[in-house]
């Protein structure tokens, strides 16, 4: 019986040991990873008393020189929050949308992700977000711009804090416009005019540029063309009317030939951006006399071979209240589970003093309003803009759009390819649109 308990002692004494020795020859200051690739070992900070560390996830779509002004900010708000490590992800605008919808049906999506507010809507509607109401205080809310917070609207919630808004705009080259006009194009007979005169695709030499599949380029460049005709409460824009069919038609293809009933390819009229054709430096070099982008696009590349104009509309009209902004709101993972924390990130990224910081480093534009007052509204290169602030109707948006959207993008790559004509790609659009547009109100 005694032999027995002395064996139970003696192994009582070998675990205790097992557990104890580590614990005397390892250091508790700081947790060591596995080596790095050059075979050093990467140390991390010991995490504060009593507190773990937390992992924080961020996914955006930025331009190099706003990436940039985040990860300052990223880091300023990380150097007061002991125990919080973010990690930044910088997105490719193409394959954003699908990245993210994946990852949340997955259930993999970042703490926080910077949505195109036409995706806010849906990303809500499957249940892959957050409403922050509770999380706005009255303040922070009031800054915002209304025009900003209808965007991220939907069933009577918020899915977003506002981060920055977006407008089409046409730049020129200077040069080629000087010998054009005295002016850029005040109507859109006035653009159409310098773009048919200009388009000699045979001599390497281009009009007014856009990027053909993009969806948005597109709408505007219907906006442009089609003036109020355009307007539509149940589709991104009207592509039933006649007339703004022809004007379509005869921007597209300046040539006459024949294009809406036959198929042909648009990328020899409006090549694709890559490493050797890339917009800018076609337009600094005259090789393009316009461009149609975004405001926040001209800001990343102004330089003194450009002039910068607000898009011109059909002589007589005056612009009209409809969806002329887009916009980028932070919104949280329905999965995060350190949403407190993300939050508390975005309330920083999304103040006052941010949004100044990231119009001086990259010139976005706030949907603050008092932001404005601190001299942007008199920013000449603004005013170009401006009335499409004004005029934005500030409508929620809805679910279908956003696969709206997508149809269009998908059918608009058919016919710059010349996998469709021009009719064959307005016909297959508008059907399927009306198979999922929202209820007209």
């Amino acid at each position: 019986m005694f032999r027995h308990k002395n064996w139970l002692l003696l192994a009582a004494a070998a675990c205790f040991a097992i557990v104890l020795i580590p614990a005397l020859f390892t250091g508790s200051t700081h947790r060591t990873k596995p080596s790095g690739a050059d075979g050093s070992a990467i140390v991390e900070p010991a995490p504060a008393e009593g507190q773990a560390e937390k992992q924080l996830r961020m996914a955006v779509s930025m331009q190099s020189k706003e990436f940039v002004q985040l990860q300052q900010l990223k880091d300023q708000f990380q150097a007061v929050h002991p125990g919080l490590n973010i990690r930044l992800e910088n997105i490719p605008d193409e394959t954003a949308y699908s990245k993210l919808k994946k990852a949340a049906q997955l259930g993999e999506a970042p703490d926080i992700m910077l949505l195109d507010n036409n995706w806010v809507s849906e990303f809500a509607a499957l249940g892959y977000l957050l409403p922050v109401d509770s999380m706005l205080t009255g303040g922070l809310q009031a800054e915002q711009m209304e025009q900003a917070l209808a965007q991220v609207k939907w069933n009577g919630y918020l899915w977003g804090v506002p981060k920055q808004l977006d407008a089409y705009v046409i730049v020129y080259n200077t040069k080629k416009l000087g010998e054009w006009g005295e002016k850029p194009p005040g109507t859109t007979e006035e653009l159409v005019a310098l773009h048919k005169q200009s388009h000699k695709v045979e001599e390497g030499k281009y009009g007014i540029y856009f990027d053909a599949p993009d969806g948005r380029s597109f709408v505007t460049l219907a906006r442009i063309l089609g003036g109020a005709k355009t307007v539509s409460k149940t589709a991104p824009v009207e592509l039933t009317d006649p007339n703004v069919l022809k004007s379509l038609e005869s921007f597209l293809f300046p040539v006459g030939e024949g294009a809406k009933d036959e198929a042909k390819p648009l990328a020899k009229s409006f090549p694709p951006e890559s490493a050797t054709w890339k917009p800018w430096e076609q337009l600094a070099q005259g090789k393009l006399v316009g461009y149609l982008t975004t405001f926040s696009d001209w800001k990343q590349n102004e330089s003194a071979a450009v002039t910068m104009s607000k898009i011109p509309l059909p002589g007589g009209e005056e612009p009209w209240k409809g969806p002329w902004l887009s916009g980028k709101s932070f919104s949280i993972s329905a999965r995060s589970e350190s949403s407190k924390e993300a939050f508390e990130l975005i309330r920083e990224l999304a103040s006052a003093s941010s949004a100044l910081k990231f119009w001086n480093a990259a010139g976005v534009l706030p949907t603050q309003a008092n932001v404005y007052a601190s001299g942007i509204r008199n920013d000449a290169a603004f005013k170009n803009a401006a009335f499409q602030i004004d005029q934005d109707d500030a409508v929620p948006s809805v679910p279908q759009r956003a696969k709206q959207m997508t149809a269009l993008q998908e059918q608009l790559e058919q016919m710059w390819k010349g996998e469709a004509s021009f009719k064959t790609f307005a016909d297959r659009t508008v059907a399927e649109w009306n198979a999922i547009r929202p209820p007209a109100k």
